[in-house]
């Protein structure tokens, strides 16, 4: 199996600073004066900043995440100073000349406008191939360019995070997407007309949103109040959610989202391509050629414990997980199913 190429150390580093001032500027972008709090919800702390009161009265409490040793450390340094912006975009600048993978212009506008709408501070995902495609720059490798393309944008958040966060993204779903191009519609749900479970502009683009699966399938989308929209509940995205980890996408001065660890997003392609039937069949293609890849670029990056550790949940999950997981581990090439043992 020939390796995949990786960066030079020196670029790696400049990604790695990137992302710290991405992670300082989530906090250190809000205006002065901006105040921080804890407030304890089941038996956890999560961190909220209130904004200053402005001309039109006081602004909404934003929410900011669980409470952790980092995101402490970064409110205490966010008193002493905010980060430029415009260093961030000339390290963006650098990074993409070096051939780091740029997102198109309409995919990178939209997951920026979300991100300020607060998607990812309440605790969405980022998915699909649009994720992958922040998997090389994290991991210091070049992926392979047929992997990386898309047409469309897939979002996730947990059902019952959404339920229990109590505040909601501003500006909502459809208003953001259509601040970026104004011909986004939504797609309501067959059995609910008022929920969207989809949108998408004039030229076809797709935005799709999904959330964890409740139980036994039922017929229409859940609603998700804290994205101010509804979703598609899919089995199995419970395991692709958990742990998810932070990455800066390549676009303007650049995005900091969440996407699920590169081990479950591998792991996870290897159930659901399983299920891909007819047309289906050229998805399932590209999600076990992406399997492949990110089995590949941990064991090279020395981070096969992690895929090792996250395999062994998968197949303990049940009899079904484990039979979707040997059909999926037999369309693997054989010197990649000897990295993960049945």
């Amino acid at each position: 199996m020939s390796q995949l190429p990786a960066f030079p150390i020196a670029l790696q580093t400049l990604y790695a600073e990137l992302l710290d001032q991405l992670q300082l500027a989530q906090i250190g972008d809000l205006p002065a004066g901006t105040t921080f709090r804890k407030r304890r919800l089941s038996e956890r702390d999560y961190w909220y900043a209130q904004p200053p009161t402005g001309p039109n009265g006081r602004s909404k409490e934003l929410y900011l995440g669980p409470d952790t040793p980092e995101l402490a450390t970064l409110i205490s340094q966010t008193k002493e100073a905010g980060v430029a912006r415009k260093a961030r975009r000339s390290i963006v600048r650098s990074l993409l000349s070096a051939g780091y993978f740029a997102l198109d212009a309409l995919t990178g506008d939209l997951v920026d406008a979300l991100a300020k709408a607060g998607l990812f501070r309440m605790r969405g995902i980022l998915i699909g191939t649009s994720a992958f495609q922040a998997y090389g720059p994290l991991l210091g490798l070049r992926l392979p360019g047929a992997a990386v393309r898309t047409a469309d944008l897939d979002l996730a958040q947990d059902y019952g995070v959404s339920l229990a966060l109590g505040e909601t993204i501003d500006p909502l779903m459809l208003e953001a997407l259509q601040s970026v191009d104004p011909s986004f519609r939504a797609i309501p749900d067959t059995f609910n007309p008022t929920l969207p479970l989809a949108y998408v502009n004039a030229d076809q683009f797709r935005v799709d949103i999904l959330t964890t699966n409740r139980g036994a399938p039922s017929r229409g989308g859940s609603a998700l109040p804290s994205l101010g929209t509804g979703a598609v509940a899919l089995r199995f995205l419970d395991f692709l959610l958990r742990d998810p980890v932070e990455a800066a996408l390549l676009h303007r001065s650049g995005v900091l989202v969440s996407i699920p660890s590169p081990a479950r997003y591998a792991v996870h392609k290897l159930i659901v391509a399983i299920d891909r039937k007819g047309p289906g069949a050229i998805k399932a293609a590209k999600d076990i050629a992406q399997a492949e890849i990110l089995i590949q670029a941990l064991t090279q990056g020395r981070r096969q414990d992690e895929l090792l550790e996250v395999w062994e949940e998968a197949l303990g999950r049940g009899e079904g997980w484990r039979t979707r997981l040997i059909k999926g581990h037999a369309r693997l090439r054989d010197q990649t199913r000897a990295l993960l043992p049945l």
